[in-house]
């Protein structure tokens, strides 16, 4: 795991260039964001699954960095004060705070846009293959996706939510871009429709579990921002006892499907092992 984050963020690195020219500051604001300390989750699930397939992860890099952009774009602009107003993001300052709000949404802008270009410029994938990928993410962070997700998250701030209008919020804010990553893995590798299928599934029991785990955690430390502001989670809705319970099942769940599958999915067994 470690090797495979100290290559994501040799990418980054490499992607994200320093500029010397009149808006040097849009790229030095990119890199305050994309260079902290994140998980890199989502790279890791495409450079995973190709690597289940037992093909070269190396095609799979340049695409998982875009779906790593998209993240912290959909960070950035969550944190501005017009949607969540979180003063810190990672440990630090949010984007906004350590530079102007203006540059902060363009930032958004730039890597949301830049993701796109990232997996055209690809080498040593077929056009049709990125096609498919740029259709997946324009699925998972779209209208439909990532957005839809954040729309129902601020439309239903301190207002009653039903669990199934949560779920939603969840499969969409949430589990969608670990889908996309997953989805992303199986295009590269050529994966038939319906081993793609198993490893959507897969995700989609990840991604749920994945919120619910960190909902949890939050409510344990009573450190997040979603408690103070009244927002909706698993362990609000359905207490803590049940809330733990149903993390569990889903996680149960990713691993049946994994372990339904006739390939090498050991990493991606381990990832979803540790995100308890």
């Amino acid at each position: 795991m470690k090797e495979k984050i100290n290559l994501i963020e040799s990418r980054l690195k490499e992607l994200i260039l320093k500029n010397s020219s009149y808006h040097k500051v849009l790229f030095d604001a990119a890199n305050y964001s994309l260079l902290s300390s994140g998980k890199r989750l989502r790279p890791l699930l495409v450079l995973a699954t190709v690597e289940a397939f037992n093909k070269d992860i190396n095609l799979g890099l340049d695409p998982a960095i875009s779906l790593e952009l998209i993240h912290t774009y959909s960070l950035i602009h969550d944190d501005l004060p017009c949607m969540d107003d979180d003063d810190f993001r990672r440990g630090k300052p949010s984007l906004h705070k350590a530079y102007p709000e203006w540059l902060a949404v363009l930032t958004g802008d730039y890597l949301l846009t830049y993701a796109f270009e990232i997996i055209t410029n690809t080498k040593n994938l077929d056009d049709a293959k990125k096609v498919k990928l740029i259709r997946s993410l324009t699925k998972y962070s779209g209208g439909n996706g990532l957005i839809a997700g954040q729309v129902v998250d601020l439309s239903f701030e301190g207002k009653e939510i039903g669990f199934e209008k949560l779920k939603f919020m969840h499969l969409n804010k949430t589990a969608a871009l670990f889908m996309a990553a997953i989805e992303f893995g199986c295009i590269i590798a050529g994966a038939l429709d319906d081993v793609t299928d198993k490893f959507v599934a897969f995700a989609k029991n990840f991604g749920l579990a994945f919120q619910i785990f960190d909902d949890i955690a939050d409510y344990d430390n009573k450190k997040s921002s979603d408690i103070t502001k009244n927002k909706a989670t698993a362990p609000a809705i359905l207490g803590i006892k049940k809330a733990k319970k149903l993390a569990l099942d889903l996680q149960k769940k990713a691993l049946d499907i994994l372990n339904s599958l006739d390939l090498d999915t050991a990493f991606l067994k381990e990832i979803t092992a540790k995100i308890l």
